[in-house]
């Protein structure tokens, strides 16, 4: 009988974690609308878009996820009904509208009636009074790489 040390063991959970991190996130961008073209409304990186739309990362998931993200995992990470007509990031916008299906009839394959003009887990305008207010505290510096990013203190991760 094969027996797993510890050493192998944490090994084999630690290739595991990175499969499933690596290989997800991309994945679930074709399971939102728009989810390939989520604008990043910063102007610094204007002309960009969310390749990790649940993350506070633009481009690579992130242990800790945004609210959107925190409400896709809790539908299933499907494109329901409650997601689209959720407003996750607190911005007054339904999920469904910045992600370009206001009438939340999008099914996974077909293409949305409308562009995103948001995003779903970043309150907009970002770094704006009324985000802060909120407790997003997510800004466009946080972006730029090795900036520290706060973000929402009261996110129930």
């Amino acid at each position: 009988m094969f027996k797993l040390g510890s050493p192998s063991i944490i090994l084999l959970t630690s290739v595991l974690y990175v499969i499933v991190n690596v290989d997800c996130y991309p994945g679930f961008r074709n399971k939102i609308p728009n989810g390939h073209f989520v604008p990043c409304n910063c102007s610094n990186h204007a002309s960009m878009y969310w390749a990790a739309v649940g993350h506070y990362s633009i481009n690579e998931g992130t242990l800790k996820k945004n609210p959107f993200g925190i409400d896709f995992r809790q539908n299933g990470t499907r494109w329901t009904q409650n997601l689209c007509k959720g407003d996750s990031d607190g911005d007054g916008k339904s999920n469904g509208e910045e992600l370009g299906d206001p009438k939340c009839t999008w099914k996974e394959g077909q293409t949305p009636n409308s562009p995103a003009t948001g995003h779903p887990g970043i309150c907009e305008p970002i770094g704006s009074k009324f985000c802060k207010d909120l407790g997003q505290l997510f800004t466009c510096d946080c972006l730029e790489q090795g900036q520290f990013c706060p973000i929402n203190l009261n996110e129930k991760n």
